[in-house]
């Protein structure tokens, strides 16, 4: 099996499971019982919590643990909206995660105005058009550091200054970003990622939310390691996940450089076809590249490289039931490009031979359709 579709989630590190089993074994307790070993799980979650913390340059109480990205972005849009009713404008992009639009358009058919910022030609966000339109209404800026389909890192920390300036929060969802790319967080007020994306396990998530924010809980009632999400600590889950993170960042530099050689061979031989379109540029990420096959239906694709036990994607595994990208249309306004796009997702754990295999089979595929 050759597996390409690393942006959708990646395999538990040996060493993160065997951390996830050691706290599970010694350190099960809740962590907010008195007894000793109630002081032990908690004293885990602290160390953990600490080192997360002095990784990202955040303190650790701004730190609020979930259960996945979905959750740190819907606590974001909805907990914000709620403490502060009285603005009733939100500004995102077509790019965004689905659990980011589906908050919007819930708090859209409660009275929210929800603008969308454009793209330039490079398919990041233009900030011209973002500028223009914050108001003294706005209540927040949600857009994401990474797009998930094409890999194009957006001008995050730029959008953070100009929202400080505006006096409006600025809430990223960095779920492809976190231990993938450097991105400086001093100007983010909410962040959302998750532990599945970084080698980490399911299940666990994290929401950053800076001091001088605040917003109400979407869980009430039962004590947890913060009061604005409640429920019994994830303890081995939050040690699995501290250690996936300090795994990413010390090898991050490594990572991306292998990363960034089997993409730039995987880039030079698709570009040999005709029939293949690149819609990942010099803005994206190295881990995802994003092409069109003219012609194809990308979800048939997709089950015939797994007839031939190759693991692609079109699109977020999260997107929805679309038959196309909302995020290949965006940027490049081609509906034919849109329907037929493929994504393959990189790691340092790809090879070099796994790549001549998925091309072998990729150039069978299209001697089918006559290319």
């Amino acid at each position: 099996m050759i597996y390409l579709d690393y942006s959708a989630t990646t395999p538990v590190d040996e060493e993160v499971l065997m951390r996830y089993v050691h706290v599970e074994k010694h350190a099960f307790a809740n962590a907010n019982s008195k007894h000793s070993l109630g002081v032990r799980a908690s004293n885990e979650i602290a160390e953990a919590t600490e080192k997360i913390a002095k990784l990202l340059n955040v303190d650790p109480q701004e730190i609020i643990y979930t259960s996945c990205a979905s959750e740190a972005n819907n606590t974001a849009i909805k907990g914000c909206a709620l403490k502060y009713p009285n603005k009733k404008h939100i500004i995102t992009s077509a790019l965004e995660h689905s659990s980011v639009v589906a908050p919007l358009y819930y708090l859209q058919q409660n009275d929210y105005v929800i603008d969308m910022v454009n793209l330039d030609e490079h398919g990041r966000f233009d900030l011209g058009h973002l500028e223009s339109l914050i108001h003294e209404d706005t209540l927040m800026i949600s857009l994401v550091a990474v797009d998930s389909e094409t890999g194009i890192r957006q001008p995050v920390e730029e959008i953070g200054k100009l929202a400080k300036s505006k006096n409006v929060l600025f809430h990223c969802d960095m779920t492809q970003a976190l231990g993938k790319c450097p991105v400086d967080l001093s100007d983010i007020d909410l962040i959302s990622c998750s532990a599945h994306k970084i080698y980490g396990p399911k299940g666990i998530g994290m929401l950053i939310k800076r001091k001088g924010v605040s917003l109400v809980p979407l869980i009430h009632g039962g004590r947890s390691t913060t009061a604005y999400r409640s429920g019994t600590p994830q303890n081995a889950l939050i040690c699995a996940f501290s250690l996936a993170v300090e795994l990413a960042f010390w090898n991050m530099d490594t990572r991306v450089q292998r990363i960034k050689e089997l993409r730039t061979f995987l880039v030079k031989q698709l570009s040999l076809f005709d029939k293949i379109s690149i819609n990942s540029n010099e803005f994206a990420i190295d881990q995802i590249l994003n092409f069109s096959v003219r012609g194809i239906d990308s979800d048939e694709w997709v089950l015939k490289f797994s007839s031939r036990d190759i693991c692609i994607s079109a699109r977020s595994a999260c997107s929805g039931k679309e038959n196309f990208s909302k995020s290949v249309y965006a940027i490049t306004r081609d509906n034919d490009r849109a329907t037929s796009s493929l994504r393959v997702s990189l790691s340092h754990l790809t090879t070099m031979d796994q790549l001549r295999a998925f091309l072998d089979v990729l150039q069978d595929f299209l001697k089918e359709t006559g290319e």
